[in-house]
């Protein structure tokens, strides 16, 4: 599921619960598969970080050697 399709279904879940015309066992039912959905876009969110320090990271050093070139003066 990608990012995107989670939070589209949070907003669903959200939106089903907000109503109230669930009955409680429903509800209950449908509250854990919103936390497990949730858990799920935290996690992907902090693989993305990752990803964007990491490249970030190469670009730094990338930039730092580009001006360690020398002058033949």
């Amino acid at each position: 599921m990608t990012f995107e399709e989670i939070l589209n279904e949070l907003a669903e879940i959200s939106a089903s619960l907000e109503k109230a015309t669930l009955p409680l066992e429903e509800s209950i039912a449908v509250y854990g598969k919103g936390l497990d959905l949730a858990k799920q876009a935290i996690a992907t969110l902090k693989e993305s970080k990752g990803k964007i320090t990491l490249l970030t990271d190469e670009l730094g050093k990338l930039a730092d050697t580009a001006f360690e070139v020398e002058d033949d003066d």
